[in-house]
Formats: structure tokens, sequence, C-alpha cells
């Protein structure tokens, strides 16, 4: 994992997908951007109550530190669920530049070079993988209730229907959340996670901070997911955005009144 700036923009990037030269990604920080106030300063998000302008000026000042298409972008609309659009280039714009016409999506994937796949989070879990044998790429939003339900497990298995992966052969990178450090839970969120994760147990640990509390390991618990259907290469950011609210937005401390990160992803043509 490295933080590098490119014209004033601050982003994360993943060594391992660099190392491909077959993508163009990054997970947005809150520096670089023209948003003001509590949305300073690189709000990637529309819907977060800040004027659509300086939004779509984000999105231009992304795609040209990253020397993207800024007609190219197609967003997620995230309600925590675990729906997977595959797109292309019908859907160029979408979420972005123009309205989409699908809702309740919390993962993308594509083969189609050249189309900037974008999920959000301000503590979520992002999740980039790459094919680099079919040359295709998919990114998943997990939340607790994704993570709990499988998400990284199920766009592994999309892809694998979609584009023949082979999940031994793909590059993935988990990027900045929030960390077990400061993802205190209480019985329904550790229910779930028991209900439907055979090793939660693994990834539960009692809070001793608090009675009836727990801590849980979103980053393993995803590492877990991927590695169960076989991923080998998979790099952790391990920034937690709870803990660094000067770098990154984080719902759990700022509440609703903040802007969200965005990670990009683009297969190179």
């Amino acid at each position: 994992m490295k933080l590098i700036e490119k014209d004033g923009l601050e982003l994360v990037t993943f060594d391992n997908l660099t190392a491909t030269g077959m993508v163009k990604h990054g997970f947005t920080t809150r520096h670089g951007g023209v948003s003001t106030g509590c949305y300073a300063s690189m709000n990637m998000g529309f819907s977060r109550g800040e004027e659509r302008a300086p939004v779509a000026e984000n999105y231009r000042i992304l795609a040209r530190a990253l020397e993207l298409d800024e007609t190219a972008f197609v967003a997620t609309q995230q309600t925590h669920t675990t729906n997977i659009l595959k797109v292309g280039a019908a859907d160029k714009g979408s979420g972005v530049t123009k309205d989409r016409e699908y809702k309740d999506v919390d993962g993308l994937m594509t083969d189609e070079a050249g189309i900037n796949l974008v999920i959000f989070g301000a503590d979520c879990v992002p999740v980039f993988l790459l094919d680099p044998e079919h040359h295709a790429i998919g990114m998943a939003h997990c939340g607790w209730k994704g993570t709990a339900n499988g998400m990284a497990k199920k766009i592994v298995e999309r892809m694998t229907a979609e584009y023949s992966t082979d999940p031994q052969k793909l590059v993935a990178a988990i990027g900045p959340s929030i960390g077990k450090c400061c993802f205190q839970v209480d019985d329904p969120v550790v229910n779930l996670f028991r209900r439907q994760l055979y090793f939660a147990d693994e990834v539960i640990f009692d809070d001793p901070s608090e009675e009836g509390k727990y801590k849980i390991d979103l980053w393993e618990t995803n590492r877990r997911l991927l590695a169960d259907c076989g991923v080998k290469n998979i790099e952790i950011a391990g920034l937690c955005t709870m803990c660094d609210t000067e770098r990154f937005y984080s719902h759990r401390k700022m509440g609703e009144r903040r802007g969200v990160m965005a990670g990009v992803m683009c297969l190179c043509e």
C-alpha cells in the first residue's frame, strides 16, 4: 500500500494492483478536492447534501490525476446488499454524469477497458479485484451487513461464473475502513456474524472497555472470505478510517454531516 499525491490529490494505492500494469486505481482521502465545510474537501458523494457542482469537479480532479475518461465513471447505488451488477460501455456515466438505471447495487464488475468502476466508503470495507488472466475487474462495498452476508465471496463467485475467473489467480486489495480497534458492536451484529460465518468466533473479540460489547475485525473477515474462495494475492491497506478523520471521513465518528470516499478502478486499454 502507498499513499501518493498527484497534483494535490491524495490517494491510497495498492502495490499488488500497480505491479500488474493492467489497471488504474485508487481510494480517495479527504484531501485534494474543492468541497467545503463539513464536506471538505474531496467529497465523492452526490447524495450527502452538498451542491452538485463541487462533487462533479472532484470527479474531474480524480479523472485528471489517474488519466481516466471523466465521462466513463460507473457508480454503485449502495444499500448494504450483496447485489452485483455487470456493466459495459452503455453504462458509462451512471451515477456521476447521468442518472443510474439501477438501484440496490453494492458491487460492480466489467471485462471492458476504459470503464471506471466506483464504490463508496466512510468506514465500510472496499474490496478491489483484478483477474489478470481474463482481463476483468470487480469492486465490492462491504459494510458489516455485506461482510457478514459474504459479499466478498459472492463477487468472486460471480466473476468466476461470468468471466471464468480462477480465484487463485486473482489480485485482491482491501482498502481503508474501520478497523478492529474501533468497530465496537453489540449482540445483534455478533449474532448475525455467528449465523452466517463458520469462522465468526475467530474475528469477534470481547471489548474489555464496556460490558456486553464486542469488536469485530472486518479486514480479517473479508480476507478470510477471499482466501476461502482460493484467493492468495491479497493486500490489506491497514488504515482505520475512524482513527484518522483528518485523512478520512468516518460515519461512526462524524455522523451524517460529512463527505464520502470513493474507490475507483479501470482496466487499461
